[in-house]
């Protein structure tokens, strides 16, 4: 499968983490659970340039699109319906 930036990422799909492509930001997505080799899931993406929405462990959460942008994922599953 190909690597895609998670802010890129269809949604509802179950995503694995590749890479966290800016190591500034690494220990705060950690803190979240967000880590390499994690799973997470992409729920939605808002229109006109609006958050990323995902689940992590049961938590949603939340991103701009520029940070969503620094979370290299593939995907392990097709969109549900």
């Amino acid at each position: 499968m190909d690597r895609i930036e998670l802010s890129k990422a269809p949604c509802n799909q179950t995503l694995e983490i590749m890479r966290i492509n800016d190591a500034s930001w690494e220990k705060r997505f950690e803190s979240m659970g967000i880590r390499k080799g994690g799973h997470i899931r992409k729920i939605a993406s808002q229109p006109f340039g609006g958050p990323i929405v995902i689940e992590v462990s049961g938590t949603k959460m939340s991103f701009g699109r520029n940070i969503a942008a620094k979370i290299e994922v593939e995907a392990l599953s097709r969109p549900s319906q």
